[in-house]
């Protein structure tokens, strides 16, 4: 890539194939900003890509929803397609649109309403963990994801037909794969663009049908005093909330792909970090032992990352924040400008994608020392602002499902500690890869089950993993050896 020649007051230029960013996010967003900076334009054949590196432009970004509209899906489909359809939760909303779905919408994830979902997680947990044996080896990432498949379909249906539920979400894995697919197709001219367009719109419909059947279902029970979302919702359509059946659907959709995916990464994660981190691990399993399951009531601490950043001394928080900053489920975000605007002083043009990142603004070392390190300690003093350290996203569209992701992991990971030690296989491959903006493992991490309280030293693994986060010195010196 070269930086092409740039006028005063118009922002700086690189050429570059924009599937690049589509096919490694991450190594893509590193090369830009050493090539020109934190504010900076990819180009390809005449269409732009610009990206936003920084505390700064993270404020300025997150604070004008007026001239950076949400659009995260770049294929909305036909007009009445399911396509259109499964793409319309908040996440495709803007202006007084999405400040009325987000209050018909948050009493579902609220901090009064988590109790009602705190046994529900507890008894998932514990329905995967007693299957687990010391001596056994077992995927961490497909086990946490199957997890947080029963335990989404729960917490937005209840337990009504929770097989067709599972089923909806691994079909809701395919459909977000296809759209990330096809995202960048629709900037740059593919020969075989339309085929995958028309596999896509096809693949929409039948996910849409197994929603629908799974809502009728949940609709046809008492809705009047449930904890599920679903419920939740209906109650709140009912009650005169300005929800069509087809926004539904859309809450529906975007509930379960966010809910499910980013907190399995960020669980399978923090299990892997620990795992590479014996002294880390030793402090947080001594912490669990002290602490007696009873105590575990809804899981949220006194604070939440992405909520309320700060100093912690208790190591479970510091560990989480910890995970969610060098590894955060979601890598990067995306806006469309709502007209011609300026980003720090510089002119966009009307409809210009802007890229900021969660990882990448993890990785300043002004903020963070040692940034590309795992260590959870530093809690104890730094206090980031909110544009600093945002694993939730900030401003007027902070995540709302926060809590409950917080809630899940305070749960689950005390819960998995208690029931074994863990080991990674030495050697594996791990790579992580950024799918639809979420950071996710690639294939299988195979883990090796130990007697419960045991920290098992560190394993040296292969893959980018030891390229998003410094391995210790212990994984090194082994690989050497």
């Amino acid at each position: 890539m070269q930086t092409s020649e740039a006028a005063s007051r118009q922002i700086p230029v690189i050429e570059g194939r924009l599937s690049e960013f589509s096919n490694d996010p991450i190594s893509c967003m590193r090369r830009v900003q050493n090539a020109g900076g934190n504010l900076i334009a990819m180009e390809e054949d005449g269409q732009q890509i610009v990206f936003a590196f920084g505390a700064e432009l993270n404020r300025q970004i997150l604070s004008r929803g007026d001239s950076f509209h949400s659009q995260f899906f770049a294929i909305r489909g036909p007009k009445h397609s399911a396509q259109r359809r499964l793409t319309s939760g908040l996440l495709s909303m803007n202006g007084r649109e999405h400040s009325q779905q987000r209050r018909s919408m948050k009493d579902a994830f609220e901090k009064r309403a988590i109790p009602g979902y705190a046994e529900m997680i507890k008894h998932h947990a514990h329905n995967m963990l007693d299957n687990w044996r010391p001596g056994r080896t077992l995927d961490i990432s497909s086990e946490m994801t199957d997890l947080m498949l029963r335990i989404s379909s729960s917490m937005l249906f209840g337990m009504v037909e929770p097989e067709l539920a599972f089923e909806i979400g691994g079909m809701m894995q395919q459909w977000v794969k296809l759209n990330h697919e096809m995202g960048i197709a629709a900037l740059v001219s593919e020969e075989d663009f339309y085929p995958r367009y028309q596999h896509l719109l096809l693949f929409a419909e039948k996910l849409e049908v197994r929603i629908r059947e799974l809502i009728s279902h949940r609709s046809a029970k008492d809705v009047s005093s449930g904890h599920d979302v679903i419920s939740l919702l209906l109650r709140a359509t009912q009650a005169g909330a300005p929800m069509t059946e087809s926004q539904l659907v859309g809450q529906t959709a975007l509930v379960f792909a966010a809910s499910q995916m980013t907190t399995a990464h960020t669980l399978t994660w923090t299990l892997l970090l620990l795992a590479q981190h014996p002294e880390v691990m030793q402090d947080l399993v001594a912490h669990v032992s002290r602490r007696p399951e009873s105590s575990i009531h809804n899981g949220l601490p006194d604070s939440a990352p992405g909520i309320v950043p700060g100093g912690s001394a208790n190591i479970l928080d510091r560990v989480i924040r910890e995970s969610m900053r060098v590894l955060p489920a979601s890598a990067y975000s995306q806006r469309v400008t709502n007209g011609p605007t300026e980003l720090n002083g510089v002119p966009l043009k009307a409809n210009s994608l802007v890229i900021f990142s969660q990882f990448m603004t993890h990785r300043n070392e002004l903020v963070f020392e040692s940034a590309s390190k795992f260590r959870p300690n530093r809690w104890k003093t730094i206090r980031p602002t909110g544009y600093e350290y945002l694993p939730f996203g900030g401003g007027a569209r902070l995540c709302l499902g926060a809590p409950l992701a917080m809630s899940i992991l305070n749960i689950v990971l005390p819960m998995t500690l208690r029931q074994a030690g863990l080991q990674v296989v030495p050697g594996t491959e791990v790579n992580g890869r950024v799918i639809s903006t979420m950071l996710s493992p690639e294939s299988a991490i195979p883990v090796r089950l130990l007697e419960p309280g045991t920290v098992a030293a560190t394993s040296p693994l292969a893959g980018n993993i030891n390229d998003l986060v410094t391995p210790p010195i212990s994984a090194v010196n082994r690989a050497a050896a």
